[in-house]
Parts: structure tokens; C-alpha cells; sequence
């Protein structure tokens, strides 16, 4: 006899196990079914190398989720109750080296990131200044809008027609990041750290639609002072999430694959697992699928809207990927720029050549590696229970292309390699102490083994689809399909494929909200309720 639950979350990424943890709180019975031994999909912490060593095989710093009432009203117990604690950087942020060792370091404090800037040019200080001071007023806004449900495209065009500053935020949003970036700053330095912060959203800072990644970084890391690192490891959050789910009753089932959803008439009923085995949701589906995965696990549905079909069939993922590699080390890497730089939470390395950075990401899109442009990280450095003691973890993270121009993604076989040698070549030239005898042991992740990791990352695409304009906000995974309802009644989703999108980010709790009307139930209360 099936089991029979109110509610399934199909797929235990973390969006997901939020969205649980929310219906468990209101009373519901729930159960998180996950093809993985594990919690968490991107959020996960795994022992890959060594014994003792804690990596992070996907997201590592948690940024806009300090910003997610998830958090700062510990809606969930997160935090008070089931463990969940954090460590913020001191004053820096980010450090940024250039091919000559030259440095600028983003500090939490306006003033000293605008000495810095100085450095290079005087003009661009005053305007960064200039420039952080207005969306310092208007990021609040922004803010909020990614952790409740969006409005429409068109409704969102016209909030911001409404003044003088929407209209701006609203033509940025429809510029490329490097058109804002012209507009506002003359040295190539300022040019290249702002373009390669754009590029995170794993699209050419050139494309248009990427101007609004240039207004929620700054602020972001001066007015909220960035990320922090999970102490334990980024799975930290998820087995939080896990815990919370319980508490209230609900179950979790890992190792158990889901095939395809169970169709009754035009409602979703439930699950089929790759098993055979059933098992019942009288009330809703929620699932963190990447949306490509939707039409072949609806197929008994009758009636699918074509606008639904062609939206999936149309949807663009990211122009590139990410490439990780987890390293241990006997000691945590010492930056000979600057002392300051080893005691950041990030250190890009990156090129200077303002006239070839563009060529970088259109190489991207072409297949061609990059091995130019680098982001290290060393959470050992502020939690100690990454690695055993005295030791380190550390983590190389670059954009690459899922295809290469040479081979395809099999290639990537051959190719992982060569292209960490290539990166730790780049580290040392920097670095004073990360020859051989410092390296114990690492793990490269290439977009081809991210992609085999988990099903959801299809072409390596953590982002399960591109950021652009037309698939942002109301129109995330596509136009008509924005407010995370699929076209099966009682199905809903919640990932990375839905609004906010990538990143560690709690999006689960926007996509809850939904379920929540649907079912009846009053969001605001269950969400301030007192945990117990």
C-alpha cells in the first residue's frame, strides 16, 4: 500500500528542504524524497579527498541568504534551535591580484575600498562612491522582491517607470554590465574587477540584460558586509533544513530516485520511484527539477499547454559553466601582494588587459578554456572543523565551457588536468608557499562531472538555466510560467530553475508562498510563529 503524505518535496536541494521546512511548520505532513545518500543538491559538504578534509563540491559562500527573513528572522528555528551558526569576514570582503602582483582589496567599509580604488584612478573612486550611494537607497527594494514572489515582467517595468530611479535601475536592467561599467569608470583595473563580478552570473558581462549585476554587488558587500562561511561546511544549511523537517514530523527519504510524477486527471497525486514503488501527496508537489526535466515526468498529463512545451524547448542555459577543484593542504595559501589578502574571504586573480578581457568570455561561449581568470577560496582559514588540525581546505573555481571547441564535453576527461595545473601554475606566481610538498590530495570537478553528479545540472549548469533578462524574476524559467506553478495542478517548483535563481540563496521561501495560497494557508503567521 502506498504511503500518503500531505505534501512531497520532490528533490532535496535546499530550495526544496526550505519550502519543507515552512509546510512542516504549518502542520502539514511532509516528505523530502532525494535521489542522493545525502541532503542538499549544490548545498552539500563531502569528505572527496581525505579523511577530515570538508569540501564543498558546490556553493561554498553563502551571500544573498544573510539577507533572506529565512535568517534574519530565523523563521525556521535554523539558527536557535537545529545548529545552523555562521562566520562573516572581518573587514575584507575580496581581494583582487593582477598579473604584476598589484592589488585592490574590497573591504566592508566604502571609505578604504575607495582609497583603494584611488590607486588607480581618483576619478573612479569618486565614482564608485557616487555610484554606491544611490543603490544603497534602492537595493533594499531589490532585495526584498527575491525572497517573496515576483510580479510580472511587465508589472515590474512599471513599478519602476514610476521615478526617477526606478527608470534607471530599469534601463541598467536592459543594458550589458560593461555598459554600465563605461558609463561610470575610466581604468582598466575598476573595469576588469566589475566586469569579471558581473560574469558570475555565468553570462557575458558584454550580453545585455547583466547591468543589474552591477547594482546588487556593491552594495550588497558594503551596506550588508557579503557573505559568511557555514561553520562545518555549505551542507551545514541543508541538514539544518533536514533537522527542521523532522522536528515537525516529517520524513526524509534519500537514495530514492524519483521517476516521474503520479497524474490523476489534471492533478499531480504523488510520485513513482525508479523502484516502482509509489508514494502518495494528497495536497502538492513541490520539486527542485531543473525545469528540462519536467515534460518527460509529466507525460501522462493530458492537455500540456504548448506555451508550456515551447518554453522548455526554448529555454537557454548559462553561456558557461563552472569548473571546481577541492584541494588539502598542509597550510593555507600566503599571498605575497599583500598581507592582507591572505586573510580574505575570496581572492580573484585575474588579467589587466582591459582590450582582451571581452575576447575571455567570448572564448567561453566558443569552447575555450580560460585559465586567466581565478577564484580562490580557503574556508579552513575561518572554520577549523573543514580539516583536521593545522591543515586546510582550499578551492579553485573558474568559469569554463561545458563543450569544448576541441572535443565536446568528453573531452573534459582529458582535459580537467591539464587546466588545474595550468590554475595552480597561476596560484604559485602569487603565492610563496604552494609548491608540491603543501598539496596532499585534491578533486576536480569539471562541468562534465558536475553535470554526472547531479541530474539536475544538466551541461554542468548549477544555474539549471541562464540568468538572462527574458528568463530573470517574473519570467523565471520562462514567460507565463513565473509564479512557480507547472501546468499539472498541485505541482510547483522551487529550484534553481525558478525564481531567485542560483546560489545559496533560501529561494524556497518565495516559491512556498505560492503553495501556501493555494492551499489556504496563512504564510505570515506560520512563518513568525515561535519555535518550540
Amino acid at each position: 500500500m502506498a504511503q500518503k503524505y500531505d505534501v512531497i518535496i520532490a528533490g532535496g536541494g535546499h530550495n526544496g528542504l526550505v519550502a519543507g521546512g515552512y509546510l512542516a511548520k504549518a502542520g502539514l505532513n511532509i516528505c523530502a524524497v532525494e535521489h542522493q545518500p545525502f541532503l542538499g543538491g549544490g548545498v552539500v559538504t563531502r569528505e572527496c579527498t581525505l579523511p577530515g578534509f570538508k569540501h564543498d563540491i558546490a556553493s561554498t559562500w553563502h551571500g544573498m541568504i544573510q539577507l533572506n527573513p529565512l535568517l534574519t528572522r530565523d523563521e525556521l528555528g535554523l539558527k536557535s534551535k537545529f545548529g545552523l551558526k555562521y562566520i562573516f569576514s572581518d573587514d575584507i570582503c575580496m581581494s583582487i591580484i593582477f598579473p604584476d602582483n598589484s592589488y585592490f582589496h574590497f573591504y566592508k567599509d566604502i571609505d578604504k575600498t575607495c582609497q583603494g580604488l584611488a590607486k588607480y584612478s581618483q576619478r573612479d573612486a569618486k565614482a564608485y562612491r557616487k555610484f554606491y550611494n544611490f543603490t544603497e537607497k534602492v537595493v533594499d527594494l531589490m532585495v526584498v522582491g527575491m525572497f517573496s514572489p515576483p510580479p510580472s515582467f511587465a508589472t515590474f517595468a512599471s513599478l519602476l517607470d514610476a521615478s526617477p530611479e526606478g527608470q534607471r535601475i530599469l534601463r541598467s536592467n536592459l543594458m550589458s554590465g560593461t555598459d554600465i561599467i563605461n558609463e561610470l569608470f575610466e581604468d582598466p583595473h575598476t573595469k576588469i574587477i566589475l566586469g569579471r563580478t558581473t560574469g558570475s552570473m555565468m553570462i557575458k558581462p558584454q550580453s545585455r540584460g547583466t547591468g543589474l549585476a552591477v547594482f546588487m554587488t556593491l552594495p550588497f558587500l558594503h551596506k550588508y558586509g557579503g557573505g559568511a562561511f557555514p561553520v562545518g561546511g555549505s551542507g551545514a544549511l541543508s541538514e539544518a533544513l533536514g533537522k527542521c523537517i523532522e522536528y515537525y514530523g516529517g520524513t526524509i527519504r534519500l537514495s530514492s530516485t524519483i521517476k516521474k510524477f503520479k497524474i490523476s486527471g489534471d492533478k499531480v497525486t504523488g510520485v513513482i520511484l525508479e523502484s516502482g514503488e509509489e508514494i502518495e501527496a494528497k495536497k502538492a508537489v513541490v520539486t527542485n527539477f531543473n525545469i528540462k526535466q519536467i515534460p518527460s515526468m509529466i507525460e501522462d498529463a493530458k492537455d500540456i499547454p504548448e506555451q508550456f512545451t515551447e518554453g522548455v524547448r526554448t529555454v537557454m542555459h548559462s553561456e558557461f559553466m563552472g569548473m571546481q577543484c577541492n584541494v588539502c593542504l598542509n597550510e593555507a595559501p600566503h599571498w605575497t601582494c599583500s598581507e592582507d589578502a591572505s586573510r580574505a574571504a575570496l581572492v580573484e586573480l585575474l588579467p589587466d588587459n582591459i582590450e582582451n578581457f571581452p575576447d575571455i568570455y567570448e572564448g567561453l561561449s566558443r569552447g575555450i578554456p580560460d585559465t586567466q581568470q581565478l577564484c580562490c577560496v580557503t574556508p579552513s582559514i575561518f572554520d577549523s572543523t573543514r580539516a583536521p588540525d593545522g591543515k586546510h581546505t582550499f578551492v579553485l573555481y573558474s568559469f569554463q565551457p561545458y563543450a569544448l571547441k576541441n572535443g565536446g564535453a568528453e573531452a573534459w576527461k582529458e582535459k580537467g588536468e591539464e587546466i588545474y595545473l595550468k590554475q595552480l601554475e597561476l596560484v604559485r606566481r602569487h603565492s610563496d608557499n604552494m609548491g608540491d610538498d603543501n598539496i596532499l590530495a585534491k578533486k576536480i570537478w569539471t562541468p562534465l562531472d558536475i553535470e554526472r553528479r547531479n541530474p539536475s545540472h544538466i551541461r554542468g549548469d548549477f544555474a539549471h538555466i541562464g540568468g538572462f533578462l527574458w528568463q530573470q524574476s517574473g519570467c523565471r524559467p520562462f514567460f507565463g510560467y513565473g509564479q512557480y506553478r507547472m501546468p499539472v495542478k498541485g505541482l510547483y517548483l522551487c529550484g534553481p530553475s525558478s525564481h531567485p535563481g542560483v546560489g545559496a540563496t533560501g529561494g524556497g521561501r518565495a516559491a512556498v508562498q505560492v503553495v501556501f495560497d493555494d492551499l489556504g494557508l496563512d504564510f505570515e503567521k506560520v512563518a513568525g510563529k515561535e519555535i518550540k
